[in-house]
């Protein structure tokens, strides 16, 4: 009798610490992290922030003419951009146009920048300055920083400039390419886009004149338009 009360003592004890044992290994299980979930949490966020982008089939007509990626395809198309330059813009004013749906492109030949504060001003005043503006003007001669600083207050600090750099075979290049290049630095809505570094080598993009493009150079001048804002927007 005595024997047996002996073991059901040892019975009760094995038992007791069993269950302590699976107490303890449950509130472990618990309380540890669980390194699946989050990566499964991670990859729906990611999921969610990037979602998959299906072109229209004019959307894929621009992706495949000008080389760009899904979403600098849908970038260009959604982006309202107010265009101003001279006759490079003119040659490319097709282009532009084509990449950017909702775009309002004026280019005239001889055009200086002396004359963009006006024509800043005056499409303010008439409520038609878009939140996002590109310039196309040094081809003609240098700006002047007191032209520049007039433009960017009439535009203000809440909308976006991407000017385009130059390459023209006159003295004025590198004054004109050191000016954009110190305001953007300057200005966190300056925006350099740089057809100066994007089409050298490239002589076969331009006309006889080495200033004007031909249509290559003009699917490269949008390309890089296209580019830099959406790199910028995304």
């Amino acid at each position: 009798m005595q024997k047996q009360s002996h073991l059901f003592s040892r019975y009760l004890i094995v038992g007791i610490a069993g269950i302590i044992a699976l107490s303890i290994l449950t509130l472990m299980t618990a309380t540890a992290p669980s390194h699946s979930t989050d990566t499964d949490a991670s990859a729906n966020t990611r999921t969610k922030r990037s979602p998959s982008i299906h072109l229209t089939k004019r959307e894929k007509k621009v992706a495949s003419k000008y080389k760009l990626t899904k979403l600098q395809t849908r970038t260009a198309s959604k982006t309202p951009i107010t265009a101003i330059g001279d006759s490079v813009m003119l040659d490319v004013k097709p282009n532009i146009k084509q990449a950017f749906r909702h775009s309002a492109v004026s280019g005239s030949v001889g055009r200086q920048f002396y004359s963009l504060p006006k024509i800043v001003r005056n499409l303010k005043a008439h409520g038609h300055l878009g939140k996002y503006i590109v310039i196309n003007l040094g081809t003609n001669g240098p700006p002047t920083q007191a032209d520049i600083n007039s433009v960017l207050k009439t535009v203000g600090k809440k909308r976006q400039i991407f000017w385009i750099n130059t390459r023209v075979p006159r003295h004025w290049q590198a004054t004109t390419n050191r000016l954009i290049a110190k305001n953007a630095q300057k200005h966190a809505n300056v925006h350099v886009v740089n057809w100066y570094k994007a089409s050298k080598g490239h002589s076969g993009w331009f006309a006889s004149d080495r200033v004007h493009v031909d249509l290559t150079g003009a699917r490269y001048y949008t390309r890089e338009l296209v580019k830099k804002i959406s790199d910028v927007l995304n």
